[in-house]
């Protein structure tokens, strides 16, 4: 179903105008009073040269590093492990001595790493389950939220998409949720939010009835999805010849994008698509421009490493990143879990400087599948035991319809009530059809590409195809 023409989108016109130059900046100086100094400063550092980025970089990894040694336990001492002095720092390369920070340091030694001079009321605690499916806690500095805010803004702009223009999303963490359905959450959305928001982590047929008459109604210009949510609604769309659902741009993330998912996309919703890697704990990574040859790195406000394994095929290798903002919580050189690699060429014709990945592999999620069709996500059911310091990992695994098994690798003072607690919490997700056996687990082993996969549909071709619901 590929089809030509214009857009049937609608911008909103003088309520949008009105929202962008005048609700909107109002209600981010109120919320987030740093947002405009770095919105300013990021759409000028994207330009800066390499060279100059680069020294840019390293100041700000200066201070960095000089403030963690200074106030974080666990970084003074990792760092006199290996003889490493921050004052003497003078390039990026000379960060390689530090071992990377892993998931399993943060669970062990999250207190450590607590910067000891940042009072508690100018930080905020933040979690996720990451698509690895080890829980993690974390603190975020308060005004890195309005970095990170300046941050999005810059890379949804590359995509069309700005403040006060509508946008629908597709998204399955419960944590993102944007709003309730209040006088107030309505007209909070209405004014600021602007969100046409179906959560995709328990999706049915009627889901998708909805999800498409309030676009009808909204006509939003871009779509932010989960990329094999995306790919779930381009499939509907087209089984069901709905001709008037399109938008100007589509921006996929939190997946791997597949060549054939990026194709199935543009000829679906007659427009092109934008991919972007990011991750709760830092927020945006990277983001392609309008001119796709890459993902542009969020490198005024990241520094991300490419590191070598000799289980993986070169060029790619191991990411690494290291928040340059985030004081309360330092993540320097932390290892996400993902397998990614630059791209060969490095000059985009956009002109921003910013470094560009050619690839990010091993985040491709599988979907559960219920016995009566609905389908639920894996990057929602990573949140499922974010804040459970009990489970050190899970993976969920599916060979039929009807029978799910879940690993956990126990983490401190896992018991029966543990168990309980996993069951409880899951119910919300799986039907009284589905029998969900729990068994422990050492470890979980990762994929060739590096990656852990958080869910694992084993069900041959006849289980997963769709088949009628008996009433």
């Amino acid at each position: 179903m590929i089809r030509k023409g214009v857009s049937t989108s609608v911008p909103d016109g003088f309520t949008g105008f009105v929202i962008r130059h005048a609700i909107y900046p109002l209600w981010a100086w109120r919320d987030h009073p740093y947002f405009r100094q770095y919105l300013r400063e990021f759409r000028r550092t994207q330009y800066f040269s390499r060279d100059r980025l680069e020294q840019y970089q390293v100041e700000r990894l200066k201070t960095l590093l000089k403030h963690a040694y200074a106030n974080c336990k666990f970084y003074r001492r990792r760092m006199d492990e290996a003889r490493f002095d921050p004052s003497l720092v003078n390039s990026i390369q000379q960060l390689a001595v530090l071992p990377a920070l892993t998931k399993r340091d943060i669970q062990d030694f999250g207190g450590e790493l607590m910067a000891e001079n940042i009072p508690s009321k100018q930080r905020v605690k933040n979690q996720t389950g990451g698509s690895t499916g080890s829980p993690l806690q974390f603190f975020v500095d308060r005004r890195r939220f309005d970095s990170r805010m300046a941050s999005t803004v810059r890379h949804d702009s590359w995509a069309g998409l700005r403040p006060g223009d509508w946008r629908a999303v597709l998204w399955g963490a419960r944590l993102d949720q944007l709003f309730k359905k209040g006088l107030w959450d309505r007209l909070r959305n209405a004014l600021v939010y602007r969100t046409v928001e179906l959560n995709t982590s328990r999706i049915r047929d009627q889901d998708w009835k909805g999800f498409v008459a309030a676009l009808r109604a909204k006509r939003p210009q871009t779509l932010v999805a989960y990329a094999q949510s995306a790919v779930l609604f381009a499939k509907y769309v087209r089984e069901h010849h709905l001709l008037d659902i399109s938008f100007d741009a589509v921006i996929t993330t939190a997946e791997v994008l597949m060549p054939q998912d990026r194709e199935l996309l543009e000829a679906t919703f007659s427009c092109r698509v934008f991919n972007r890697y990011g991750c709760r704990e830092v927020s945006v990574i990277a983001s392609e421009c309008e001119h796709h040859t890459g993902m542009h790195v969020n490198a005024d406000a990241l520094l991300v490493e490419i590191v070598p394994d000799p289980v993986i095929p070169a060029p790619a290798g191991r990411i690494l990143v290291t928040d340059l903002l985030n004081y309360s919580m330092p993540l320097i050189r932390y290892e996400i879990g993902d397998v990614g690699a630059f791209a060969t060429e490095q000059n985009c014709p956009c002109g921003r400087d910013l470094p560009l990945l050619a690839e990010v592999r091993g985040r491709t999620t599988d979907f559960l599948i219920l016995a009566d069709g609905r389908k639920i996500s894996g990057p929602a059911l990573t949140l499922v035991v974010a804040d459970m310091a009990d489970v050190r990992q899970v993976q969920f695994v599916q060979r039929s319809r009807t029978r799910v098994l879940l690993r956990v690798v126990p983490g401190n003072n896992y018991s029966e009530k543990t168990v309980a607690e996993l069951r409880r919490r899951l119910s919300v997700y799986l039907d009284q059809n589905t029998t969900l056996e729990v068994e422990e687990a050492e470890n979980i082993a990762s994929e060739v590409s590096g990656k852990y996969r958080f869910v694992i549909n084993d069900m041959n071709a006849d289980d997963t195809a769709e088949t009628p619901v008996k009433q």
